[in-house]
C-alpha cells in the first residue's frame, strides 16, 4: 500500500556570500535573518542552492559563525555549492566543519549528482556539485528522478538560458532542460534577484540573494508542496 506524500513547507535561499570582502557583517546579518525566517515559517526543510560562501579566503570566524547559525536549526538543511564555493583543490569546504553543526546538515558533494532522500518527509532532493564554473559545466546533467514516490526537488546553480538565447555562458541551465525535468520544484541559485523561470510543468525559481534587494527587496522563497495542487511559491522579505 503506497503512502501519500504529506504537505510540506520548504525555505529556499541561495547566494548568501558569507565572507564577502566588501561587507561581511551584512552577509552574516542577512543569513541570521534567513535562519530566523526558517523557524518563523515552520519550514520542514531548508534548501541552500549554492554560494553560501563567497570565496576560498573567508576568515575562519565568519565560517564558524555560519556553522553556528546552521546548528540552531533542527530540521534537515540541504546544501549544494556554487561558482563562488566550488569543490576544487582549494575549496572553502575543506575548512567548513559542517559535521559540527549536527546530523541534520546534508551537503550534496558528488560531481556526478546525488539524491538526499529524507524518508520521514517523503522528500528527495537532487543536486550535482560544481567543481568548475565553465561553459562545459551542466548543472542539470545526469538527473534522474527518484522513484520512491517522494516529493522530487532539484537544486541547481547556474545561468538561466531562455529557449531563444544562444548558449555562451558558464554553467548554463536551459529552459528546454527545465521543461523536461520530472520534479516538483527546481531550486535555483546564481542570479541575485527573485525570478520565476518555470517552464512547461516544472516550477523553477531563483530566490535572489538575501543580502541584496535585487531590483525590489531582499527575500527568500517559501515553497509549499500540496498533494492536491503541487508547488506554490511565496516571497518572504528578509529584513536586518
Amino acid at each position: 500500500m503506497s503512502i501519500d506524500r504529506p504537505p510540506l513547507r520548504l525555505l529556499h535561499t541561495a547566494d548568501v556570500h558569507i565572507g564577502d570582502e566588501y561587507d561581511p557583517k551584512r552577509r552574516l546579518a542577512a543569513f541570521t535573518s534567513v535562519v530566523e525566517a526558517v523557524k518563523k515559517q515552520s519550514a520542514d526543510a531548508f534548501l541552500i542552492a549554492g554560494d553560501l560562501f563567497d570565496n576560498a579566503r573567508v576568515k575562519q570566524p565568519d565560517i564558524d559563525a555560519a556553522v553556528d547559525l546552521l546548528a540552531r536549526l533542527s530540521i534537515p538543511v540541504v546544501i549544494s555549492n556554487g561558482n563562488h564555493d566550488v569543490l576544487d583543490q582549494t575549496s572553502i569546504y575543506q575548512r567548513v566543519p559542517l559535521a559540527g553543526a549536527g546530523s541534520h546538515i546534508i551537503f550534496l558533494s558528488d560531481p556526478e549528482g546525488q539524491h538526499a532522500v529524507l524518508e520521514k518527509l517523503r522528500l528527495s532532493i537532487w543536486s550535482r556539485a560544481m567543481v568548475e564554473h565553465s561553459p562545459q559545466n551542466k548543472p542539470l546533467a545526469g538527473y534522474s528522478p527518484d522513484v520512491s514516490g517522494s516529493w522530487r526537488i532539484v537544486m541547481a546553480h547556474g545561468h538561466y538560458v531562455p529557449a531563444d538565447e544562444r548558449v555562451d555562458r558558464s554553467s548554463p541551465i536551459l529552459a528546454t532542460e527545465i521543461a523536461s525535468l520530472t520534479c516538483d520544484y527546481l531550486a535555483l541559485g546564481h542570479w541575485h534577484r527573485y525570478l520565476d523561470v518555470s517552464s512547461a510543468a516544472t516550477p523553477a525559481y531563483y530566490p535572489g540573494s538575501p543580502a541584496e534587494a535585487g531590483g525590489s527587496f531582499a527575500s527568500v522563497n517559501l515553497v509549499t508542496l500540496d498533494p492536491a495542487s503541487g508547488a506554490s511559491v511565496e516571497r518572504i522579505p528578509i529584513q536586518f
